[in-house]
């Protein structure tokens, strides 16, 4: 398995830029992590033209964060704050 070249780094890296900003999570590790790893996968399928790689990932990350989103919010309901009165 060869590294990608410069140019496809730095595509990726773009995208990941790209949504990160405008998903608000440019500072949240995990949601980097989480990020990275959708373009790299969708990367190595084959998808290559930013805007492609761009929709693509955005509907990836959109689906991890909803799917995280009702985990936590089941999880919340399952168990309710126990904080004193």
């Amino acid at each position: 398995m060869s590294l990608p070249s410069k140019e496809d780094a730095r595509l990726c890296a773009a995208v990941i830029k790209e949504i990160a900003a405008s998903r608000g999570v440019a500072r949240d590790a995990f949601a980097i992590g989480k990020l990275t790893t959708s373009v790299a996968k969708l990367y190595s399928k084959g998808i290559r033209d930013h805007a492609q790689l761009l929709s693509a990932a955005l509907e990836s990350f959109d689906a991890i964060s909803s799917a995280a989103q009702q985990t936590i919010s089941s999880h919340s309901a399952a168990c309710p704050d126990q904080r004193p009165e």
